[in-house]
């Protein structure tokens, strides 16, 4: 994600040249659009954007999605560094960026990132109870089903663990996902369990996470975390 025309072409070309397969956009909207339509899984995002910032994407991609994050900028100060590697980078490149350090840099991320992803696809032992890993954010189902998991479904599960089956109210969970007050109205949480019902249907179960009318939601089987 590059708004200088010349700079996106140029890293564009050099990557594909070291058969990388990129998908160059300039700003935060069209990289949304293409999120909504490709899979990947790294992005390279410059801090200054003409319609957000760097950072703000960063942050919620790390929240949201197990894609690998670089970020390659001319904002080389300490503080924009410790910021973006607080937002979620993996990696902090300053521009002008050598292309085999940059070519590097994205195909051993990428590696790890599709390492983490069979792990968490490979079935496991059945076990009495559901279980989720916070560091890989996975869930696995009593018959050792792993389901892949977003920063904010992970959050919501991990929630529901703590309580040990009792009700947690709306407001809680919300919380807990790190939503604003306002999200509640739009109703972010529900969108969450929509999604991960849907990722649980597809792995052959169902989430036993019951909602209970007028207090929340309690998670109805044994869970355990790490």
């Amino acid at each position: 994600m590059e708004d200088d025309f010349d700079l996106r072409q140029g890293l564009t070309d050099f990557l594909r040249l070291n058969s990388l397969s990129v998908t160059a956009v300039a700003n935060g909207a069209e990289f949304d659009r293409a999120l909504g339509t490709e899979n990947f899984d790294v992005a390279i995002i410059d801090l200054n954007l003409p319609d957000t910032s760097g950072f703000d994407i960063a942050g919620r991609l790390a929240k949201t999605s197990g894609i690998g994050i670089v970020i390659l900028t001319a904002r080389t100060t300490r503080d924009d560094k410790i910021r973006g590697y607080a937002a979620g980078a993996d990696i902090y490149l300053s521009k002008p960026v050598d292309g085999d350090e940059l070519v590097y840099a994205v195909k051993n991320l990428a590696k790890r990132i599709k390492q983490i992803g069979k792990v968490s696809q490979a079935p496991l032992q059945s076990t009495t109870s559901w279980f989720v890993d916070r560091v890989t954010q996975v869930l696995i189902s009593p018959e050792g089903v792993a389901i892949k998991l977003s920063g904010r479904e992970a959050k919501l599960l991990l929630r529901l663990a703590a309580e040990g089956g009792n009700i947690v109210s709306r407001a809680e969970l919300v919380h807990a996902m790190g939503y604003q007050e306002s999200a509640e109205k739009s109703r972010g949480l529900d969108a969450v369990l929509r999604r991960l019902r849907s990722k649980t249907r597809e792995a052959g179960t169902d989430l036993p996470v019951h909602a209970v009318h007028a207090a929340g939601f309690h998670f109805a089987a044994r869970i355990t975390a790490n």
